[in-house]
């Protein structure tokens, strides 16, 4: 019996989901035993276990910490092989290096074009990448290679987009829809009304955060874009270090894994697999990473798993919206709860105002959270009304909300500096 032919029975199909996929983890091993940091951290006996799929889960995990303090440790190829470096945002941390090289990029817009078609585009659309390209981000770099694949029409505007009909308006526009790509609390400022949208708009496509809920319904970003626009808004799914996309359809529940880049699990603290539909910690096998390939790669993310067939026919299984990060996990009053889930109630009621959300520790100890929010005077009452009750229904708490002006707002976001305009700053040790 060929190879391409064999079963992956029921229990390993928990992970690796067919023999196609169990050899690409088995190159993806090879290559990262060319990293010092694996060729430590592997034993001859983990090495011997990994000749049946369901051995797998016996791979160590590999932390964010690990890239930060063995980050060059983790580069599998010479350094003239390296044709890109690109660096993550350090939200939660560090900024950590990511190396690529001409295979990565390959992969890159492969990963990139499969996402895209799945949200519709094709050959002859346009799409307004509101993503920046400078200052070693991936993600601009990602969605141009994978609109070069597909032939779409490329207009690089950036994050500080202004007047997309002004933009799409050029010579030579494509004879398709008009697709827009970027972080939605920006493009909410910059869609403020349908006049200055591109015609025939085929739909937003929001990264970096979260549009819908833990049960898959459109949150009140997703909501207000959709109300502007009339388009479908999806959401879609990546980071840095692994380059592989879990993306959305217009009719689909969640972001389907791309079984053909990435192997995804859903683990508790302790390391062990969720049942579908429970959230927990995202780690990731890339496949197909050349110059610092990773094996089992924690997020720091925390989401769930969906299995359940999907409206759009798609088999594969989806990834819900990210619920919070694991380091931004806070106890306020007895609840233990995420950023995210401040951070979407804060946008629900303050929608389109300037905010921050500052986390730090008591005098002693416990974790306090204030939100600072740009707001008239005129709507204070109201709108403080409006929050402290759905707090206290969504919560189970009522963070105190102190109206600021923009000066406060910025001095907050530097005590802990980022390239992206943070909304949640956490100064707690």
């Amino acid at each position: 019996m060929k190879a391409a032919t064999k079963k992956i029975s029921p229990v390993q199909q928990r992970t690796i989901v067919s023999w196609a996929q169990w050899q690409q983890v088995q190159t993806q091993y090879r290559q990262a035993l060319k990293a010092k940091f694996y060729r430590q951290l592997i034993t001859l006996r983990t090495r011997k276990i990994l000749n049946t799929p369901g051995q797998f889960t016996a791979l160590p995990i590999t932390t964010k910490a690990d890239l930060v303090e063995h980050n060059m440790d983790f580069l599998a190829v010479s350094a003239a092989a390296v044709c890109e470096w690109v660096t993550t945002s350090g939200t939660t941390g560090k900024s950590v290096r990511i190396a690529l090289d001409r295979r990565d990029l390959l992969r890159l817009a492969q990963n990139e074009a499969a996402a895209l078609r799945l949200a519709g585009i094709k050959r002859g659309d346009g799409l307004l990448i509101a993503v920046g390209m400078d200052r070693l981000f991936v993600a601009g770099l990602a969605y141009w290679l994978g609109a070069q694949k597909l032939g779409a029409v490329c207009l690089r505007a950036g994050p500080s987009l202004v007047d997309m009909a002004c933009t799409a308006a050029l010579p030579l526009a494509p004879a398709g829809r008009w697709f827009i790509i970027g972080v939605p609390s920006l493009l909410s400022g910059a869609i403020g009304s349908s006049q200055n949208l591109p015609p025939r708009l085929g739909g937003l496509i929001g990264i970096g955060e979260a549009l819908y809920r833990a049960d898959l319904t459109p949150n009140a970003m997703c909501q207000l874009l959709h109300r502007r626009t009339g388009a479908p808004v999806m959401s879609t799914y990546a980071s840095t270090e692994t380059c592989s996309t879990f993306a959305q359809g217009t009719v689909c529940r969640g972001n389907h894994l791309n079984p053909r880049m990435a192997i995804v699990e859903i683990l508790d603290d302790g390391g062990r697999d969720v049942p579908p539909g429970a959230p927990g910690r995202v780690v990731i096998t890339p496949l197909g990473q050349s110059a610092m390939p990773l094996l089992r790669f924690d997020t720091g993310d925390i989401a769930a798993l969906f299995t359940d067939p999907c409206p759009c026919g798609r088999p594969t299984a989806r990834l819900g919206p990210v619920l919070g990060r694991a380091a931004q996990l806070l106890k306020l009053q007895g609840v233990s709860l995420f950023a995210a889930a401040v951070i979407e109630l804060v946008r629900s009621i303050y929608a389109g105002m300037e905010f921050v959300i500052l986390a730090d520790a008591d005098p002693l100890g416990a974790d306090r959270v204030t939100v600072y929010v740009v707001c008239p005077a005129h709507r204070w009452a109201s709108l403080q009304q409006r929050f402290d009750r759905a707090a206290r229904g969504q919560l189970k708490c009522v963070p105190p909300i102190r109206y600021c002006d923009m000066q406060t707002i910025m001095q907050i976001r530097a005590m802990r500096p980022s390239r992206k305009s943070a909304v949640f700053v956490d100064t707690r040790d």
